[in-house]
């Protein structure tokens, strides 16, 4: 079983011309890593064609059909061992072996045997190869002893010969801890590092990322597990029900590119185009194919800014991502989160919805920061409990069509928020039988029925101007992290501060 590991990022300090031998590098690593994808590709077409591999595929699953396919990834020389002698070769022929070491090479080849991989088994499309405009964004070692090596002492990362400065924050509290050993006589081992390229307002800048062996330090308190929370993760929000708060939640409220910014970038970019290639575009305005378009050096200051309003966006989202899973995490230790298929959330009518929030990621980041926290996020399939349709009052199953907004609760005048009311159903059920406890429902529901009443998700008769159905009335906006974390730590008084 591995050790615990924790990373670290630190801005590196390079001058004009250590840049430059830095990006001679990151251009190196990645021809490596087109000839050796180049390679694989040719291999895996082989394989395909062997009437072996063929009868293999049709084999039903077991010992010998997975033997088989062990045999032809030797005879085709596409295991990860293989792909690293073939790229050390490229390196050794290539005449600038001193550019980069065999580890950081070795590393390359892994990442290829790994797309190749999952394209063989069906599990990712076929890889592509990285082109000069967007190159490799990250080279990695293996060990802190050879190619790319930190000195934490000094604050320098070596390689190839060559010192770089690293800044270390003499007041950043969380670094020092992190470096440090606990009783703050030497310093943590470094299993590895990995230099990470990124383009800020249209500039490079690296930083190292160092990967430490053991556990991060406490920033956050966490609750324990005997504290439960339930999810019902939307599209942009999040139903929460728990002890100490209930309602719905925005994953990413200010995460958003500007669109009609990003449209007259996109506009101005089109125009450039269409001025430096006339001949390049038929008289309906279609591009002509096979033409090569001529990029002005305006229309590369405009594709920069395009990019860092993306990054921007990335970059906050990434931030209240964060933010949000300490607020759960600091509510509950054990989140039941009810599992959804993202992918046909994007086939569907959500693909926009979806980019903005980035839930997904959410989701991710919240199982595995809970996991490093050792606490547990659970994951519950739709299929047994249906959620959406679950009827307490009368413990039957009826679908909702999406705009049904509100559930009737039982004979009374009153209706309760669909999300919230799954959030609820969650967090009282049995995932043990994987049934719903009906009586539970009610039980909960009457001892916080009238703090959803203050909140809006409960109320007497929804009305619409549109519709007489009240099951399609407007409903409560949902509220920001910081509104909830106000409202639970100073009081519902103080949540309008």
């Amino acid at each position: 079983m591995p050790s615990p590991t924790f990373i670290i990022e630190l801005p590196i300090r390079v001058s004009d011309s250590e840049s430059r031998t830095i990006l001679r590098k990151f251009e190196f690593a990645r021809q490596l890593h087109n000839a050796t994808l180049g390679t694989a590709l040719g291999q895996l077409q082989q394989l395909r064609q062997d009437s072996e591999w063929k009868k293999a595929c049709q084999m039903s699953k077991g010992k010998q059909r997975s033997e088989l396919f062990r045999k032809l990834d030797r005879k085709y020389q596409l295991s990860e061992y293989d792909l690293q002698a073939v790229i050390a070769n490229h390196r050794q022929s290539s005449g600038r072996k001193a550019e980069l070491g065999i580890n950081e090479t070795q590393k390359i080849a892994t990442r290829v045997f790994q797309a190749v991989n999952r394209y063989m088994l069906g599990l990712g499309g076929r890889p592509r190869f990285k082109s000069l405009s967007r190159g490799l964004r990250s080279i990695e070692g293996k060990s802190n002893k050879t190619g790319l090596k930190f000195n934490i002492e000094k604050s320098v990362l070596s390689w190839c010969k060559h010192d770089y400065r690293v800044f270390i924050g003499p007041r950043d509290d969380y670094v020092q801890r992190a470096l440090h050993s606990e009783d703050r006589g030497g310093f943590k081992k470094i299993k590895y590092c990995r230099l990470v390229r990124k383009t800020i307002k249209g500039k490079n800048r690296f930083y190292l990322q160092v990967v430490l062996e053991g556990q991060a330090p406490i920033k956050h308190i966490y609750a324990s597990t005997s504290e439960r929370l339930s999810i019902d993760p939307g599209p942009q929000t999040i139903a929460v029900f728990s002890e100490v708060w209930a309602g719905k939640i925005k994953v990413s409220p200010t995460a958003q590119v500007d669109e009609k910014r990003l449209r007259c970038i996109q506009r101005s970019m089109d125009r450039s185009l269409r001025k430096s290639n006339p001949d390049c575009y038929e008289s309906d305005g279609t591009l002509r194919k096979g033409c090569v378009l001529k990029k002005t050096k305006g229309y590369e200051k405009r594709i920069q800014r395009l990019q860092e309003c993306h990054r921007k966006a990335a970059a906050t989202r990434r931030c209240e991502h964060g933010q949000l899973i300490n607020l759960l995490l600091s509510m509950a230790g054990d989140i039941r989160v009810e599992k959804n298929q993202w992918k046909a959330f994007q086939r569907g009518h959500f693909g926009k919805s979806l980019g903005k929030s980035g839930i997904s990621g959410f989701i991710e980041r919240l199982k595995s920061k809970a996991e490093s926290a050792g606490l547990k996020v659970t994951e519950v399939k739709p299929y047994k409990l249906k959620l959406s349709q679950y009827d307490p009052y009368t413990d039957q199953y009826r679908k909702k069509s999406l705009n049904e907004r509100w559930h009737s609760l039982g004979e009374s005048s009153e209706w309760i928020q669909r999300d919230v009311m799954s959030a609820l159903l969650l967090q009282c059920a049995d995932l043990e039988e994987e049934k719903h406890i009906p009586t539970e429902v009610i039980k909960t529901l009457e001892g916080v029925k009238q703090l959803l009443r203050d909140a809006g998700y409960v109320i007497l008769k929804p009305s619409s101007n549109e519709e007489s159905n009240p099951t399609f009335a407007s409903e409560p906006k949902a509220v920001t992290p910081e509104k909830v974390r106000l409202e639970i730590f100073c009081g519902a008084s103080d949540s309008y501060l």
